[in-house]
């Protein structure tokens, strides 16, 4: 009988030892297949299929382009809460934004920011302008300044989306960027901006239209549309 037994321990110890192996073997399979998934540059652990991530929705903006689509905003930051919507252009360099409180048009060179509620505008080198609202500008610089981090996947206004944070490799204003795009087509769904200052700037897409027809003329501030309007010269 006491045979029995200490055989029989004999098997519950060596049942135990084979799953702790087999614990130590999958965590080890697991943590090679991560790694698989990184690689060093300049320094820095890029998620290499959050990156492929970035760079096909690069990719199909540029198929896409010249594109077109509407977008609403809800900011929160030092200035309090706006929120709004508008249609935004767009043609490599080149874009317009139109909202219900501002529009902001750049051919490339030179930008123009109109302010509805004081009839007023800034005329500025792109260099000066501000490019919260440059959807595509933002998405291009994320190759060069920017960490990617897929976070995971989930559905958002019923399609299927990959949730990627871009986290900033050097300083600025910006803490993080979350941008969520289509599993299926690579085009943007949505964009989350948070600032170092608390700031909080979330724009949502649709009516999402590619390879539109587009003139130099949608690009520049028309003064003739504007009646009365002031201009403030920053260049």
């Amino acid at each position: 009988m006491r045979t029995i037994l200490m055989h029989s321990g004999m098997d519950i110890d060596n049942k135990f030892i084979m799953k702790r192996i087999a614990v130590i073997l999958l965590g080890l399979i697991v943590s090679l297949g991560a790694s698989g998934q990184t690689e060093i540059k300049n320094g820095v652990v890029i998620d290499k299929g959050a990156q492929k991530i970035v760079d096909n929705v690069i990719a199909q903006m540029k198929k896409d382009t010249p594109l077109s689509f509407s977008f609403t905003f809800n900011i929160q930051d030092e200035g309090g809460k706006q929120q709004g919507k508008g249609t935004f252009v767009s043609n490599n360099a080149q874009y317009s934004i139109v909202t219900d409180q501002f529009s902001q048009f750049s051919n490339g060179t030179t930008t123009w920011n109109y302010i509805k509620k004081t009839n007023e505008v800034e005329i500025m080198d792109v260099e000066d302008g501000n490019t919260m609202f440059n959807f595509v500008k933002i998405i291009n610089n994320s190759v060069k300044n920017f960490r990617p981090k897929l976070i995971r996947q989930e559905k958002y206004n019923n399609i299927n989306c990959n949730i990627v944070d871009l986290t900033p490799m050097k300083g600025g204003s910006i803490s993080k960027i979350r941008i969520y795009s289509s599993v299926s087509n690579n085009r943007l769904q949505k964009i989350e901006m948070h600032t170092y200052n608390g700031g909080k700037y979330i724009y949502t897409f649709s009516n999402y239209k590619p390879n539109v027809a587009v003139s130099s003329k949608d690009f520049t501030f028309d003064k003739t549309k504007y009646p009365k309007v002031k201009t403030v010269d920053l260049r």
